[in-house]
């Protein structure tokens, strides 16, 4: 049986899609995701947010949610076109906790990428939530036959310990399964653990730790401003790889525009844009 390597290189013409298929799977598999706007505005700070995207981010926070949402988000990984996300995340009340389901998808002509998350928050106690996801992915090139899907999951928990101080923990990809092993490999399991301190009554400051095998321990810091009712503005910062961010967000009646940028120093700017509606 022919080698998918040896089977690439037997059709040149796919080596430029493979590139763009090498250079975005890791966001189609989680493993270099840019979250949603607001989460990406707080340096990717996730762990004790309850946001529109918690099926893909924190399960816990889906036992937090108290309204149905629908969101729908298009995120361009340094301007490039071919690296842009599209993802449509619905987010419902279910028994004593949420329901989510996260839909992405990215890609060029002759090559496409497609993601889907399958999650469950509920609360366990008054100010303790833990959830669990399951997640789909696959990347297909249908002219040339190419095909690759892959499953994990992921594991979250958040503590409210007062009004102030909330606490979370979550692990993604503790084990997955790939039907094609095209670089980069198996999705390598990320360890995040954090707290967020609320002050002033409009501030609210994101400290998290996330340990990933190629990178070590990852620092993310973010801070947020509640300047008035309805509006928002965000900043932070990860150092592996070195970035910042920055984001606002508009609240209006049962409608939320949110808008981050994040700038790494490595390589390039990330701007994303999400429009959700709850009730």
């Amino acid at each position: 049986m022919i080698s998918p390597l040896a089977w690439i290189l037997k059709r040149p013409g796919l080596l430029i899609p493979v590139f763009f298929l090498q250079a975005a799977q890791g966001l189609v598999r989680g493993q270099n995701y840019w979250p949603e706007a607001s989460s990406a505005a707080l340096g990717g700070a996730y762990v004790t947010r309850a946001g529109f995207f918690s099926a893909s981010l924190n399960q816990a926070g889906l036992g937090e949610r108290e309204k149905h949402s629908l969101s729908l988000q298009h995120s361009r990984p340094y301007l490039l076109r071919e690296l842009g996300q599209t993802s449509l995340s619905g987010q419902f009340i279910a028994g004593k906790g949420g329901l989510g389901i996260v839909l992405s998808t990215q890609g060029i002509k002759g090559l496409r990428q497609s993601s889907l998350w399958l999650s469950y928050g509920m609360r366990l106690s008054p100010g303790l939530c833990a959830g669990l996801g399951m997640h789909f992915w696959n990347s297909s090139m249908p002219e040339q036959v190419l095909y690759a899907s892959g499953v994990s999951f992921a594991l979250g928990i958040r503590a409210r310990i007062n009004q102030a101080w909330t606490l979370g923990a979550h692990v993604l990809h503790p084990a997955s399964w790939d039907s094609l092993p095209l670089p980069p490999a198996t999705p390598s399991m990320i360890i995040a653990a954090g707290f967020s301190y609320t002050f002033m009554k409009s501030a609210s400051m994101y400290s998290e730790i996330h340990v990933k095998p190629e990178q070590g321990i990852v620092l993310v810091e973010g801070l947020e401003w509640h300047l008035k009712e309805g509006f928002s503005m965000s900043t932070g910062f990860s150092d592996k790889p070195l970035s910042f961010s920055w984001g606002l967000s508009l609240l209006h009646s049962l409608w939320n525009i949110q808008f981050a940028f994040q700038y790494r120093v490595s390589s390039g700017t990330v701007p994303l844009a999400s429009l959700s509606h709850a009730w």
